[in-house]
């Protein structure tokens, strides 16, 4: 049986991930500021307070018979769009809490979870749920925090996907860009004036036209790109956008 850790389970593209994965062959390990509607195994664990995450994490995957497992994923799907204003505008806890929730989160799950599995001989993924806004040519006004946390979160796995080509039971790193998809951000997103977004017009736009999928049309693309851990390359960034 295959063990899959899904971070951020309670709604959202985690919900759906959870729905999309689940198969009598799969057992699923849900963690996140709220349990939701998700029935599996869960784990109560908010990432901006970040001493507690890691010991709530650490007894989460200690607890799990990882060494029977047929394989092992880590999906970090948390996170946090944050305040979206002006970088003079932003408050230093709104700064703190938004690094903590994204950047850190991700930092807090891969640290943890292979201190668990680096001695494990099973195949292995930590799969980080990006974005296009960590990418340089998508900068966008009043986004400076979310943009700054996907791109610090894209080269984390990037550089720790370079240490694992050493291991001895190597993990694989990979990130993955779902694209835009009808979540409670994006409802964040259109209620941003333009005053504060000059972009917000788009994502309107997009709404509007029946352009942005669901979590459960993404989720699915991900559930077939995680399939198989073979098929997949350490340190690459899948565009699942298109």
């Amino acid at each position: 049986m295959r063990s899959i850790f899904i971070t951020g389970v309670s709604r959202g593209l985690g919900q759906a991930l959870a729905a999309a994965l689940a198969d009598n062959d799969t057992r699923i390990i849900g963690l996140g500021r709220s349990k939701g509607d998700f029935a599996g195994e869960f784990h109560s664990c908010d990432f901006t307070k970040p001493q507690l995450a890691a010991s709530i994490l650490g007894e989460a995957l200690s607890s799990e018979d990882l060494e029977n497992a047929s394989s092992i994923a880590f999906i970090a799907n948390a996170g946090t769009l944050g305040p979206l204003a002006k970088a003079q505008n932003l408050d230093p806890f709104d700064i703190e809490r938004a690094i903590a929730a994204n950047l850190g989160g991700s930092a807090i799950s891969a640290v943890s979870f292979l201190k668990r599995v680096e001695n494990i001989d099973r195949p292995k993924l930590f799969a980080q749920i990006s974005s296009g806004a960590a990418l340089p040519d998508r900068a966008k006004a009043s986004w400076s925090l979310y943009c700054s946390c996907k791109a610090g979160q894209e080269q984390l796995v990037r550089t720790i996907a370079a240490e694992q080509t050493g291991a001895p039971f190597p993990t694989k790193f990979v990130n993955i860009n779902p694209g835009v998809m009808e979540t409670a951000m994006q409802e964040q997103i259109r209620a941003t004036s333009p005053e504060t977004f000059p972009e917000v017009a788009r994502f309107i736009k997009l709404k509007e036209e029946g352009r942005i999928p669901s979590p459960d049309t993404v989720a699915n693309k991900i559930a077939t790109l995680l399939a198989s851990h073979e098929t997949l390359e350490n340190g690459k960034t899948y565009d699942l956008s298109t």
